[in-house]
């Protein structure tokens, strides 16, 4: 197809957004540029002119650092000159004793100087990381905040995928730019000055020693390029398995409620079970090398020394120029060495940089916050609104238009209705509105200003838009009402409580058990969906703005709350612009005027009052049949004389095709992430990042953990038709009789007043109802009821249970931190094959430990020959092929260590990690609204901190046992040749202990500490951005800013201490060994001159080097033990989580559900153990029946359906009435005894708020049913989509039923997303059906046509299900055989829906909304007062200038 009809290139709507379809040409580009390395200055481009004092102190230690191991070289090659002149007679005892004292005194005064120099690069470089970090994650975070909203739209995953991974570039960048960088310069300097000085004394010796480098090389770098596709397809896998736990853990009430855990949990152990075998080929390669890098590395010693003896034997070297020679070329080939175990984590720090780079000029193409300079920011804001033939499709959807020609106009200080079909537009209007986005054509005007001339902060301090889905920070309930200004900070909590009383809210704040300083959660998750929406609608009262988007904000309430709220808002509203979109038309009044969209246009608009009266309209098809017009719109316009009645061609009832979205094919943003995390191209040798398998005994001196050859670690067509511009408004006081009572009051009692009205006048309504609890007067009272206000039994009684009654992890003071407790998991959690392989790999480690003393003991017998005039040539080529001997059985046995025990410890931590995974989903409810439960920490916790703890088995164990039994061979061997010598060196092993026992502490402690700051600082990152819209709605921007600036300031300032502090005692730790072999040394040289042979004493010292070297290695792990021990106590933390549930207290499995029984039932939450929800609640549901459950918000209605799904338990009633706390019985049985599972299986919910897995539409459909279900067919998904009225949407998708949904698939509309909700339940043929608000977010079609299918199911004689209605809809009432009133927990009143409404009662009160007998009702309102109502008459409703705006009216 040639390029110009390319279908990517059809974009009609252009939205200022960069990002967008794109050719293949875009892929091949970046495809090139992936396999581009990055630049070594990338690891730079986030330094700023602060941060240089610090980077150039870094170079400058690192260099003198450098120096260390060349100064230890010659010092040691004069010392062991020393040895074999003495041997030879040229020099004396005394000669010997006043020389050697000289050197040894240098060595330690080298060890001093390593001390002081390795503790200054180990600071600095650690402080540069930290800064670097801070710089990228500061300018990430900044130029987040600077773009716009629809830019975040154009994130083909979402904004919550991508932070993230965004993280783990920052986390990378930081790695790599501070100890590994710093080695990298320190390793560089010893390169060029060991050389230098390898070559100085002798060329010869320095080419022969360094001879077979290239083939170590060579074989580096084909066996690591065969490890880059495995650990590429590694990260693959671990980033599917995060995205799946992400799911879970999101949407834990609806795995619970179908039994999704097992199908969760075998999603996630398939992706970590395909990372661990990719993981099982990198461990093997990497043996390999290890292998190869023994075996040729070994023959350097060879080289060298048998070399070294032929040049000695010819006089043109004596043996001290030998040593110095040869240990000065080793350190040079060491300093290669040390860099190469960390090229992998410079390489991903270089990739990190140069991808946070590229994705910082991405952002900063795409579309930004505009705040252009010249802006306006008029002084007065009428909220006049015009909107001009607009045109608009999201950057998303660029071939679906959202808006096509709208013409509209909204005059200021009067209320308008938007209504329409889920997806015809309503909501994208408040989104343009309020700025999120841009038109391409026509334009928005306020007060004539068009919307793009005016200043954005302007706008949204006048515009307040509330959203169905209201979003709460995670903060309390206080500071998130108080939001709603932008002086929030001087906002005082009598304010805040009286905008929550306007919200209906002081009653649910009072029993909350800290009142406004409650938290309310992660994104308010521990409220329910009605009560977020009232939080909203009180920030929008504080907030009070001149104009004020409602986009269906009352849907989560119920009828006589969502009365009371639009009353109110009437009240409030009046005098100012206030736009409903809604798909409930009972809201509007005939005097209301309307716009009906549909399909992003409008087809009718003007006063219900007109358009009611009119046949065959689309207005029509939005009123019940009975209230239908039978009039044709010309019959109903005469006697008319006003225009204000515009019809268009309807499709509300037609087959028109379905719009499709179309997705984000092409994301720049992600492109640069996914060629940044998988740019694995490299020459270096990246296995080797973990521990090096090289051997550099070093001039016996300071060897670093990758430099001992013994210890080897794990790697780890438009219409124009005008519209009335003016027109006049009867919306605020449709009642002449409330419009003269207010008149005649006085402005400090009228509006007070007319609102207790509006509360008392509604019989037993959500105030009303609970007043019971609220006696005493004081938020944190007993009630007057004690029984009412007991604790709970189980808080008593289960130690898990903290003072709020939220289930909490073990205190991290009560858990064992030690290694040997992490490390003893490891045999109960591996199978009996991976215990035998472990024993293996402990074999290989036992041989591993032998071979080095055995290697010192050829090796000191091979320089002992250089003692011999003239040298023996014969025993130095013996002794030469001895050392080979021992380099090919070490190397077979260091693979076989490095590959098992790298396998063994992936099973291991993914044994745990799966044990995590299970305990998290097998938490109650309770566990998830806890703070440092939080969906990010915990995916967090089973992605990053598994990799580390690996490390603890495959890398350090036998790293430790490697070492401890190198050492004891060795000293065994040394005090058996020379015992006087071995013990006054052994002296030193306290100390060196000591000081590692300390470091370790230490490094672990800081390491804890600075991973807590810096998870604080992320969960404020990812808060920001993934509630972007309401931060940018509400102006938040600055505090927000100020928040985070605090905490990463925080983070750097622990940092630091860290810093100092780890390294301070890493110098001092790295030195010791020096400290010791400097003692050695010393004692060898005295016994020499004391008559002692010079064999002897150069055979124990050598061992003992290698046995001071083992313990040095040690030394140089303990930085990342610390951090892999921290790692591993988190995750153990998960895996040893209580799984002793309320789920799990029952084990009968039942296969039908009879009847329902409450039998004097009290209930409290565990959070709130002093508000009883359900007192002696009596209620029996018979099988086959229809049953409607209503009452006021809080009176327990869904608290009933949780307690039928086991979400909560029925063991939770007050401690002093235990004994006789009720039960609930299913079919005869108690709850507590039914298998949770079998329970769920039969009880299916449908929530009021659809939930979407990652999978096809069948797979969501039949989510939960086992395999070998009967009902888990096609047939059976599509009859049950059928039933939901979704079918024939389902089938006109692109892949139909196998088209994919939810995060990262295709979009669907709350309706759509409704509907597929109610299939998975009727998939299963549940015996009790539960339907919580079901139909409330859906518009008026989508809801007629679900109501239809359960009055469908109501009316089947043989349907054999029990439907429970969770309602405040009127239809959904009618349907039902049976409705149950409740008021404050307790049954008010029983019966059929027109008996309950002829005997005028509860249920009358509280779907009348204000029908009430006068006298009655004031007695009720005074007894009410006494009770302690609230006193709403002393809530100041006048907000300011509202007397003004009554004069007017």
């Amino acid at each position: 197809m040639p390029s110009e009809t390319a279908p990517w290139r059809k974009r009609p709507f252009s939205n200022g957004s960069n990002t967008k379809s794109v050719p293949h040409s875009h892929a091949s580009t970046a495809k090139s540029e992936e396999l581009q390395a990055a630049p070594w200055k990338s690891l730079f481009f986030f330094t700023t002119k602060g941060n240089l004092p610090v980077l150039i102190f870094g170079i400058v230690w690192s260099v003198i650092a450098g120096a260390v191991s060349p100064a230890q070289s010659y010092v040691t090659g004069k010392i062991f000159n020393g040895f074999t002149s003495y041997a030879t007679g040229a020099v004396d005892a005394e000669k010997l004793m006043q020389e050697q004292k000289k050197y040894i005194l240098y060595l330690v005064a080298v060890a001093g100087a390593s001390w002081l120099f390795h503790s200054l690069q180990f600071m600095f470089w650690l402080a540069f990381g930290e800064l670097q970090a801070k710089s990228a994650r500061d300018r990430l975070f900044h130029g987040l905040l600077e773009k716009d909203i629809e830019w975040y739209d154009m994130r083909k995953n979402g904004i919550g995928a991508l932070l993230p991974r965004l993280q783990t570039q920052i986390r990378d960048l930081q790695l790599a730019a501070s100890q590994p960088l710093g080695l990298l310069i320190s390793a560089v300097a010893q390169l060029f000055l060991s050389l230098a000085e390898a070559f100085y004394y002798s060329w010869k010796l320095t080419l022969v020693t360094l001879a077979t480098s290239p083939l170590i090389m060579v074989a580096m770098i084909m066996l690591g390029n065969r490890m880059q596709q495995n650990i590429a397809k590694q990260q693959v896998k671990l980033a599917e398995a995060q995205k799946f736990s992400t799911s879970a853990f999101s949407v834990i009430e609806t795995v619970k409620c179908f039994n999704g855990q097992d199908i969760e949990q075998q999603k996630y152990e398939k992706r970590i079970h395909e990372a661990a075998s990719c993981y099982f080929r990198v461990v093997n390669f990497s043996g390999l090398q290890m292998a190869c890098a023994v075996l040729l590395s070994s023959s350097m010693f060879v080289q060298g020394f048998y070399y070294g003896g032929v040049l000695i034997s010819k006089g043109e070297l004596n043996a001290g120029t030998v040593v110095t020679t040869f240990f000065a070329a080793i350190g040079g080939f060491q300093a290669i060495n040390m860099i190469l175990p960390q090229m992998i984590n410079l390489e991903k720090g270089r990739t990190a940089g140069a991808t946070l780079r590229a994705i910082m000029a991405e952002m900063q193409k795409g579309p930004k916050v505009r705040r252009r300079s010249g802006l306006l920011r008029p002084s007065t804001c009428r909220g006049d609104i015009d909107v001009k033939h607009l045109t608009f499709a999201y950057p998303s959807r660029p071939d679906q238009v959202a808006l096509d020609d709208v013409t509209m106009n909204i005059p200021g200080g009067e209320l308008t209705f938007l209504i329409g079909k889920s997806g015809s537009g309503k909501s994208t209007l408040s989104q343009l509105l309020m700025r999120f986005y841009s038109a391409s054509q026509g334009e928005i005007t306020i007060d004539g200003v068009p919307l793009e001339s005016l200043d954005v902060g302007w706008l949204r301090s006048n515009v307040t838009l509330v959203e169905q889905t209201s979003l709460l920070f995670n903060d309390t309930v206080f500071r998130n009402i108080a939001f709603g200004r932008r002086d929030h900070e001087k906002v005082t909590r009598q304010e805040a409580m009286e905008a929550a009383e306007f919200a209906l809210l002081q009653l649910m704040i009072s029993d909350m058990p800290e009142g406004l300083d409650t938290m309310v959660g992660y994104k308010g998750g521990s409220m329910s969906g009605g009560q977020r929406q009232r939080m909203a609608l009180a920030r929008a009262r504080l907030r009070d703005t001149p104009i004020l988007l409602l986009d269906e904000s009352t849907s989560a309430l119920d009828h006589i709350s969502r009365a009371l709220m639009m009353d109110a808002i009437r009240q409030w509203r009046h005098g100012k612009t206030t736009i409903i979109i809604t798909h409930d038309v009972t809201q509007i009044l005939p005097d209301d005027y309307l716009y009906l969209l549909e399909h992003g246009r409008v087809a009718q608009d003007g006063y219900r009052k007109h358009l009611e009266k009119m046949k065959d309209t689309p207005f029509q098809g939005f009123l019940p049949p009975e209230q239908r017009a039978t009039l044709s719109p010309y019959d109903a316009r005469k006697g008319t004389n006003f225009e204000s009645i515009r019809t268009r061609g309807s499709s509300l009832d037609s087959n028109a095709a379905v719009n499709r979205q179309t997705h984000v094919s092409y994301d720049a943003l992600e492109a640069q992430l996914h060629a940044g995390e998988n740019k694995r191209a490299s020459f270096l040798p990246s296995a080797l990042r973990d521990g090096s398998p090289l051997p550099a005994m070093g001039p016996f001196g300071r060897i670093g953990a990758g430099a001992s050859p013994w210890l080897r670690g794990a790697v780890s067509p438009p219409s124009n038709s005008p519209i009335e511009l003016k027109r006049q408004s009867q919306l605020w006081d449709t009642d002449a009789k409330r419009r003269a009572n207010l008149d005649d009051h006085g402005d400090s009692t009228r509006w007070s007043r007319m609102l207790e009205q509006l509360v008392e006048r509604t019989g037993k309504l959500a105030a009303d109802a609970r007043q019971k609890t609220l006696d005493s007067g004081s938020r944190r009272r007993q009630p007057h009821d004690a029984e009412a206000g007991a604790a709970l039994a189980i808080a008593a009684e289960d130690p898990h249970y903290g003072q709020s009654g939220k289930r909490s992890l073990a205190p991290d003071e009560k858990q064992d931190k030690s290694l040997k407790h992490i490390l003893g998991t490891v045999w109960p959690n591996i199978d009996r094959s991976a215990k035998g392989i472990l024993l293996f790999g402990f074999y290989g480690c036992t041989v591993h430990a032998v071979a080095s003393p055995l290697f010192s003991y050829v090796l000191s017998k091979l320089i002992g020959t250089y003692a011999i005039p003239g040298g023996d040539k014969h025993k130095q080529l013996v002794y030469s092929m001895a050392i080979l001997g021992i380099a090919v059985t070490d190397a077979a046995h260091t693979w076989l260590e490095r590959f098992l025990l790298g396998c063994v410890g992936q099973l291991w931590v993914d044994s745990v990690r799966d044990h995590a995974f299970q305990r998290i989903l097998d938490q109650p409810k309770a566990f998830f609204d806890q703070d440092e439960n939080s969906i990010s920490r915990l995916t967090d916790s089973l992605d990053r901190n598994p990799e580390a703890m690996r490390d603890l088995l495959g890398n350090f164990a036998g790293l430790v046992y490697v070492g401890v039994l190198m050492c004891a061979v060795s000293v065994g061997w040394a005090l058996s040749t020379q015992w006087k010598m071995s013990l006054i060196a052994l002296a030193v092993g306290p100390y060196i202990l000591g000081v590692t026992r300390l470091f370790s502490t230490v490094s672990g402690k800081w390491e804890a500490r600075s991973n807590d700051a810096v998870e604080s600082s992320s969960a404020i990152f990812t808060e920001t951005f993934t509630n972007i819209k309401t931060v940018r709605a509400l102006t938040l921007e600055s505090h927000f800013r100020d928040k985070y600036i605090t905490a990463t300031n925080h983070a750097l300032v622990v940092g630091f201490q860290r810093s100092f502090n780890i390294g301070f005692f890493f110098g001092l730790s790295d030195s010791a060994s020096s400290f010791a072999q400097s003692l050695v040394l010393y004692v060898g040289s005295k016994l020499a001159s004391q008559g002692t042979s010079v064999g002897d004493v150069i055979q124990v010292a050598v061992m003992l080097t290698f046995a001071i070297t083992g313990l040095g290695a040690i030394l140089e792990w303990i930085p990342q033990v610390g951090s892999s021990q921290d790692a591993a106590l988190r995750l153990m933390r998960l895996s040893t989580l209580q799984s002793d549930s309320h789920e799990h207290m029952g084990d009968t499995r039942v296969v039908t559900i009879g009847e329902i029984v409450f039998d004097n039932l009290r209930f409290a939450y565990p959070s709130r153990p002093e508000q009883t929800i359900l007192k002696d609640l009596n209620l029996k549901i018979h099988p086959g029946t229809s049953t409607a459950i209503v009452g006021g918000s809080g009176s327990g209605k869904s608290t009933i359906a949780n307690l039928l799904l086991d979400i909560w338990s029925t063991t939770q009633t007050p401690a002093t009435i235990a004994a006789k706390s009720g039960e609930l019985t299913i079919a005869g049985r108690d709850v507590q005894s039914i298998s949770t599972t079998a329970l769920r299986s039969l009880i299916v919910p449908v929530a009021q708020t659809p939930t979407l897995f990652a999978a096809s539409v069948a797979d969501n459909i039949s989510y939960g049913l086992p395999a070998d279900s009967p009902y888990n067919n096609t047939a059976s998904v599509h009859a049950a989509a059928q039933q939901a009225g979704i079918h024939d949407f389902i089938v006109s998708l692109p892949s139909g039923y196998n088209t994919a949904i939810g995060d990262g698939g295709m979009g669907l509309s709350g309706g759509q997303a409704q509907r597929i909700a109610i299939a998975r339940a009727l998939v299963r043929k549940p015996a009790v059906l539960i339907l919580d608000e079901a139909t409330s977010a859906l518009d008026v079609e989508s809801a007629n046509l679900v109501r239809q299918t359960i009055r469908d199911l109501i009316a089947r004689a043989d349907r054999g299900m029990t439907v429970i209605i969770i309602t405040h809809n009127t239809d959904m009432m009618e349907m039902a055989e049976n409705i149950v009133v409740l008021d404050q927990g307790e049954i008010v009143e029983e019966g059929g829906f027109d008996d309950l409404m002829g005997k005028n009662g509860p249920l009358a009160n509280l779907l009348g909304g204000g029908e009430w007998d006068g006298e009655r009702e004031r007695r009720r309102a005074g007894s009410s007062r006494k009770r302690g109502l609230p006193k709403l008459r002393d809530v100041d409703w006048k907000a300011g200038n509202m007397t003004g705006r009554r004069k007017r009216l």
